[in-house]
């Protein structure tokens, strides 16, 4: 499902939210008027002077342009008479508010002062459904917010000059200002490189949320479901299975290299789908344990040239020992 099919989806939702709160504001109404005797005739006449009065406006050129003069105060006059027989009845002079899930844009989903835009709660509720559309909506979801560098060791490693920790924060900056960034990023595509367990599901997860929180709708996939699309649209001969993959703003691939390698399907399709998402200029983010050296014999080098081009595509590795196995398989704050 695309970004706008999402929120045009949600408009309906928000439609039918209006339609049910206005149900209920004439059922709450109806329990007034039978409580306040002469509120329902108070109600009618107020209504239809009101309505003569938007008649009036809509035909001024023909008119009196001081035909409405008198409406402000027959208006003020009514909600008196309305109030007090509330206040008769027993009730506030507010009980015939109207039923509002937001009362800030009174259900519309949008503001219009002193621009249009969306609601927050239109902007939360669609930021949560890109979120699930995406595959992300874990009990614990994996974000910048979360990312705990505590958990990283400060020890050098070998062969390295700096520690985890230094290495995995400066990786979470980069990936934090790439996101923050889309589509107008410094370098189009990152790949991250390195073992298991050391942050990089993470990182992609996370850009993934920040850039879906600001709008954008991204695409997360693992390799093994990618190989799965590919081997699809190859046995069925239907290239537009791997259109959406194609089109993707931003593409975010994890674990490739796990998937199951088949020349004529996972290395052919992975270099088409390469090779059009960058004519396109499209964003790509990708996840592999392999080494360059692994990555440029199972992908031959032509693919690998376009995994490790230095001008459009930024390489990240993540080093030391797997957190996960030394926190017990959790991946909470990595």
């Amino acid at each position: 499902m695309t970004r706008e099919q999402i929120v045009y989806r949600l408009q309906q939702d928000y439609a039918l939210r209006r339609e049910e709160n206005q149900r209920l504001f004439q059922e709450h109404t109806e329990d007034i008027c039978a409580k306040c005797p002469g509120l329902r005739q108070l109600l009618d006449n107020r209504r239809e002077a009101l309505m003569r009065g938007l008649r009036s406006g809509i035909l001024a050129g023909r008119k009196d342009p001081e035909a409405n003069a008198s409406l402000p105060d027959e208006m003020m006059g009514f909600n008196k008479k309305i109030a007090a027989a509330l206040k008769k009845g027993g009730l506030d002079s507010v009980a015939l508010q109207p039923v509002y899930t937001c009362p800030l844009c009174r259900d519309e989903g949008y503001l219009y002062e002193p621009s249009r835009r969306m609601c927050s709660c239109f902007e939360k509720e669609l930021n949560r459904r890109m979120i699930d559309e995406l595959g992300l909506a874990k009990v614990v979801p994996q974000t910048f917010e979360r990312f705990d560098e505590a958990l990283f060791t400060t020890e050098p490693v070998e062969s390295y000059s700096v520690s985890q920790r230094q290495m995995i924060s400066y990786n979470r900056n980069v990936c934090l200002e790439y996101a923050d960034s889309f589509p107008d990023t410094a370098v189009r595509d990152l790949l991250f490189m390195g073992k298991s367990g050391l942050g990089k599901t993470f990182l992609l997860q996370a850009i993934a949320h920040r850039v879906a929180g600001r709008g954008f709708l991204p695409l997360y996939i693992s390799a093994y479901r990618l190989f799965e699309t590919a081997r699809k649209a190859y046995f069925e001969n239907d290239s537009d299975q791997m259109t959406r993959l194609i089109d993707a703003p931003l593409l975010l691939m994890d674990d490739l290299g796990t998937e199951p390698l088949m020349a004529n399907i996972t290395i052919t399709q992975l270099f088409n789908l390469l090779n059009e998402r960058q004519m396109a200029g499209h964003h790509t983010v990708i996840s592999t344990n392999l080494t360059i050296s692994a990555l440029k014999e199972r992908y031959t080098e032509r693919i690998a040239s376009r995994l490790l081009d230095g001008r459009n595509c930024m390489q990240l590795t993540f080093i030391g020992e797997d957190v996960r196995r030394r926190l017990g398989n959790s991946e909470d704050g990595i």
